[in-house]
């Protein structure tokens, strides 16, 4: 059987990786209809009487709507919170995963690669997810919103890679988008871009630091097989 032949920018960032994180929008979506959890955030809070600008008003993005509850008081950010998490946690009961990911978290185990999963969904959602798919045992931390809650305003992957006791150099983070890779590069790591999983390839190209981009996540359990770290 002839070699497989991984691009230069794709295997040396994977002759040094010993750490995977994988954002969970590689593996699926736990908020697929995100205008109607973000509308009833919203509803709830107008109910309550607060006031919101009409910039925020008009957001159907979920995480925009829980920032404000939270804004307006602790109280109103854990019943936002538990609007969320109950779409997430039922979304979780019925998401697919996207194709090549099973193949990626055997990849890894089989070359010695230790893999996070970095959510901005609650961590029972993700767990419910991973266990589903029979998943969760090839996934060591899954860090999700509890954790980005504590890191406000992250622009950068550096308190994931801490979190784990990595060191940036030895640690690809895989992404679907091209913000999810500058924070990346910002961190010091290897940011590796998946295509038209939420952006196309040509957005995922460029930014500072160390970076690929690969057609799938089949493509890239293939390459991390060929890679031994």
């Amino acid at each position: 059987m002839t070699p497989l032949r991984v691009r230069p920018h794709l295997a040396e960032i994977l002759d040094r990786t010993r750490h995977v994180v994988l954002t969970f929008s590689v593996l699926g979506n736990l908020l697929p209809e995100p205008e109607t959890v973000a509308g009833q955030v919203r509803d709830m809070l107008l109910d309550t009487g607060h006031q919101m600008s009409i910039l925020v008003s008009a957001s159907g993005n979920p995480f925009d709507m829980l920032a404000e509850a939270y804004a307006a008081g602790e109280d109103l950010g854990r019943r936002a919170e538990q609007l969320v998490h109950d779409a997430e946690l039922d979304a979780a009961g019925r998401a697919p995963i996207t194709n090549g990911a099973p193949a990626l978290l055997d990849a890894c185990r089989a070359t010695g690669r230790a893999v996070t999963v970095y959510a901005p969904h609650s961590e029972s959602a993700v767990g419910r997810f991973l266990h589903r798919h029979g998943l969760r045992p090839l996934v060591g931390p899954a860090l999700g919103r509890g954790f980005a809650m504590r890191h406000p305003a992250v622009r950068t992957m550096a308190p994931v890679i801490e979190s784990i006791g990595a060191l940036p150099g030895e640690t690809a983070v895989v992404c679907a988008t091209f913000s999810a890779m500058s924070a990346t590069q910002r961190a010091g790591a290897h940011a590796i871009g998946v295509e038209r999983l939420r952006e196309p390839r040509k957005m995922l190209h460029g930014g500072e630091g160390s970076n690929a981009v690969v057609q799938s996540l089949t493509h890239l359990a293939d390459a991390v097989r060929a890679r031994v770290a």
